[in-house]
């Protein structure tokens, strides 16, 4: 071999050698020695933050000291209905925190606006672990960045189908499956409806709280049903879907199949009922659609309800779309944790996400049955010797139905859900046609939204009325105490 080729090689094996000690250059730069740093954090409020996080966090991290700003602030002292996306703008842009805490309308809005900082760099250099995320949860999280990693999120909220396994195998009815369609769900139901008379009466699927209205909105969600167009003028109530919906929800409910609570004359919304009422816990229902809490509520079944009894219970997925078999409309990303793109701290900030998403927040989590469930999938497996499968067996899709549109006035959904439970109710009760219903709902719907969109008028200009006098009084205080001083 020439001089000149081991000479070559020699500058090779050097350069190799220099760049495995220095490696690439870090995305984010490192903490300093002393490891400190400070943290503004967005979170409900500072005690309940540093009971989930903050404390566990400076157990590794003791350096770090964390600013929590309060969300509880955005509603103190509003009176009336209070814009929360306008308010929440507003204090984000007053207090610029490091990490923000946000639903996943918030997350999707802030990150096609730029507000937020991309992890996609960060966590392809560091091999942050995204495999052990439930099926299609990052594809979501990817999807509402428009294709890019803004946030993490330890948690996930969905329904699942609680069944009395006793009740099904005492009237030799087959036990529900999961994938179920909502069809398939009803006429498995209405097996139950002759059952018992009065006090022994049986029911199959039982509706807890709401009325008729609360299950249209889970069969219409279901579908995946939009009630608007993208830009939130036009209804669009009056189509095969929506009708479909109805009647499918009418029948269910006039056949007994499923239980819901009787209409009412409450002005307010739907009647809640108490737990001493909940047929489910007393074993006079089949079935019911419900949480991860709920699993609370079965076990300590005889501190809620006095009239409990102890029966054999299991877990299936919610009712699907058929056409689209493998998702689910309930889940629902509520704590998304992000980096502000502004931040000064962007590494303090990132040890803070990494450590809230890490598999030992997810495998406490597993084990807390508060509600929520642990993204990371490996650790929730089993509840008192049941499988918990069904509540990752679903991936998660978009859904936004009749509460889902941005451009629609707050002022229109009370009006709209009382106007939307009669028209269901004269369905039911065959005062009229499905078609009849919903024609005279689209239009009356129209009115409604009309009127609404000049209630939101007058409510902005009354806002900013009071915010102009407010800035006018704080001024003229400051120009006062100029005078004085001088």
């Amino acid at each position: 071999m020439s001089g000149k080729w081991k000479i070559a090689i020699l500058m090779l094996t050097v350069i190799a050698l220099i760049s495995g000690c220095f490696g690439e250059k870090p995305v984010l730069e490192e903490l300093g020695e002393d490891g400190k740093g400070k943290l503004k954090v967005l979170f409900h409020d500072e005690n309940s933050f540093y009971r989930e996080y903050g404390n566990y966090f400076n157990v590794k991290f003791p350096e770090i000291e964390f600013e929590v700003i309060s969300m509880n602030e955005i509603y103190a002292n509003q009176e009336g209905p209070v814009d929360y996306k306008a308010e929440m703008k507003k204090y984000l842009d007053k207090h610029k925190p490091d990490v923000m805490f946000l639903d996943q309308e918030a997350y999707s809005e802030y990150a096609q606006e730029g507000k937020l900082y991309n992890l996609d760099a960060v966590i392809a250099q560091e091999k942050f672990d995204l495999e052990g995320y439930m099926p299609g949860l990052i594809d979501m999280i990817r999807e509402k960045g428009n294709g890019s990693m803004y946030g993490l999120t330890p948690y996930f909220y969905t329904n699942v189908m609680y069944f009395n396994a006793d009740l099904f195998k005492e009237h030799g009815i087959q036990e529900p499956s999961n994938k179920m369609t909502w069809q398939e769900v009803i006429d498995l139901s209405s097996r139950f409806a002759n059952i018992g008379t009065g006090e022994d009466q049986i029911y199959g699927m039982y509706e807890e709280y709401g009325q008729a209205d609360q299950l249209l909105s889970k069969i219409a969600a279901t579908s995946s049903l939009q009630l608007f167009d993208a830009k939130g003028e036009k209804l669009l109530i009056n189509s095969d879907g929506w009708k479909n919906a109805i009647k499918t929800t009418a029948d269910a409910i006039r056949s007994k199949a499923i239980y819901v609570n009787p209409p009412s004359n409450d002005e307010n919304g739907p009647v809640y009922m108490r737990n001493d009422d909940n047929k489910f816990l007393a074993g006079k229902a089949a079935m019911i659609l419900d949480g991860p809490w709920y699993m609370n509520q079965l076990k300590n079944r005889k501190m809620y309800n006095k009239n409990a009894k102890d029966f054999d219970w299991g877990i299936v997925t919610v009712p699907i779309d058929p056409a689209s078999p493998d998702t689910s409309a309930t889940v629902y990303l509520n704590e998304l944790y992000a980096i502000s793109a502004d931040s000064a701290n962007k590494r303090a900030a990132w040890e803070f996400i990494k450590f809230v998403n890490g598999p030992e927040v997810a495998k406490a989590a597993s084990r807390a049955m508060d509600g929520r469930i642990p993204t990371r999938n490996q650790f929730f497996k089993e509840v008192d010797g049941k499988s918990m499968e069904a509540f990752y067996m679903l991936k998660p899709k978009d859904s936004n139905t009749s509460w889902g549109n941005e451009n629609v006035p707050m002022e229109f959904y009370q009006p709209f859900r009382k106007l939307e439970t009669e028209a269901l109710q004269t369905v039911i009760d065959n005062k009229k046609t499905v078609d009849e219903a919903v024609a005279e709902l689209q239009q009356k719907g129209e009115a409604a939204l009309i009127k609404a969109r000049e209630e939101e008028k007058a409510r902005k200009a009354a806002e900013q009325a009071k915010s102009g006098s407010s800035s006018d009084k704080a001024s003229g205080e400051a120009t006062e105490g100029e005078s004085d001083t001088k």
